[in-house]
């Protein structure tokens, strides 16, 4: 994703939408926008009457307090258009529209608006809907990763809205991190995904006190601060499958599970831990990226491996990583890897792929131009399918069965 500037996507938004946003945002009544300019003419005046605040704000006359308000709600400008340009995405428009489905006014506003504006919208109308939707995308990006694991508990249950109870699951999470440094400052937010019926629940823990370094008003500076520590679980009731997010290893997922069937179900749960399934990688190692079965039928027209890394077989030496460039026509990174290494004949048995990185090409069809999407695999059955558009996600998973990656009754968690 291009690296964000409010000016820059401020000037995609066109009306309604900006002013709609503009009015509607805290930091709006402290803008003076003349709306009968050419429409072409308004993203551009709202960016420098923005600006203007900004730098005047200083040698304006006003109390610390009105100082104070007025920095808290350009942060909040910023901090909203960022939040909005982040959910611009096939994905996020997707989830978007799960969630609001059978709402007229989502599909009537959506049906004149580009992904931008749909996002920006949705911020501003359905602030619910789009939270909702942002926090079940950042725990999508953290499912099969470093602190991600997935069990199996009774279907059914009921995960309690009580605030009470909430907090004090929250504050006995926290107890978890105090040997780390961890504070008693917790937070804890509830959403739900309509497609799924699932429930998220996103802990914000006090975290240990950290030093950082920053620039404010124009002046640098070195503040203390305690950084909120993370943990994240989502329970899907049709199925009983449960998903946690958490640092410390097994033994503090275990705790986390243990307190959500105490203070949040108030149910005695036994969880059973669903493995990852590892990835076959070292099938791709001799080059040959061609399918076991027609990738036609998806739409594939090439895969290529971006990024691979070999780690020795059962001993301690030399892990190497190989990139190749991004050129479709290019040779890609087992190629490469082959056209470097000088003893061939060691390599398929002294080495693993441990992780890579692979570039599906897409052909054209008639509703849309060939283009290609890209996700990482590991090994150890860690990936970044389900940050995928839904549309992409069976096509990786094909990919994956037809290079003897992963076996056909085999689903990618």
């Amino acid at each position: 994703m291009k690296i964000f500037n409010p000016a820059h996507f401020l000037r995609h938004i066109s009306m309604p939408t900006l002013r709609e946003f503009t009015d509607a945002h805290p930091l709006g009544q402290s803008l003076a926008i003349d709306w009968s300019l050419a429409q072409e003419l308004l993203p551009t005046v709202v960016n420098e009457a923005v600006a203007l605040l900004d730098a005047t704000m200083q040698g304006a006359e006003m109390t610390q307090a009105e100082r104070e308000s007025v920095e808290y709600k350009l942060h909040l400008w910023h901090d909203d258009l960022r939040r909005a340009h982040l959910m611009s995405n096939d994905l996020s428009i997707q989830e978007f529209q799960t969630s609001c489905a059978g709402d007229r006014e989502v599909q009537e506003a959506f049906a004149s608006r580009d992904a931008r504006e749909q996002s920006l919208w949705m911020l501003t109308f359905r602030d619910t809907a789009f939270r909702n939707a942002e926090m079940h995308i950042a725990f999508q990006a953290k499912s099969n990763g470093k602190y991600w694991k997935k069990h199996r508990i009774q279907p059914g249950l009921d995960p309690m809205q009580d605030r009470i109870k909430l907090d004090a699951f929250c504050h006995e999470v926290a107890k978890l991190y105090k040997s780390v440094g961890g504070g008693d400052g917790t937070h804890i937010e509830v959403s739900k995904r309509a497609a799924d019926g699932s429930v998220q629940l996103t802990i914000y823990i006090e975290g240990p006190v950290t030093a950082i370094a920053h620039f404010s008003e124009n002046s640098f500076k070195r503040i203390n601060t305690r950084i909120a520590l993370e943990t994240a679980l989502v329970y899907q009731p049709s199925t009983g499958f449960i998903e946690t997010v958490v640092k410390g290893g097994a033994k503090n997922h275990g705790a986390v599970l243990e307190l959500f069937g105490k203070h949040v179900v108030e149910t005695a749960i036994k969880p059973e831990e669903i493995e990852k399934t590892r990835y076959k990688l070292n099938a791709l190692r001799d080059g040959l990226m061609e399918p076991f079965e027609d990738w036609s039928a998806y739409g594939v027209e090439k895969v290529r491996l971006r990024r691979a890394r070999f780690t020795p077989m059962g001993r301690t030496g030399i892990s190497f990583q190989v990139e190749a460039p991004s050129a479709k026509d290019q040779d890609d990174a087992i190629r490469l890897a082959l056209t470097g290494l000088k003893v061939h004949h060691s390599f398929e048995s002294e080495y693993n792929m441990s992780s890579a990185s692979v570039i599906v090409y897409t052909l054209a069809t008639e509703s849309r131009k060939a283009g290609h999407f890209s996700f990482d695999i590991s090994a150890t059955g860690s990936s970044t399918i389900k940050n995928l558009a839904d549309k992409n996600q069976p096509t990786a998973l094909a990919v994956l069965r037809s290079l003897n990656v992963i076996e056909a009754e085999e689903v990618a968690a």
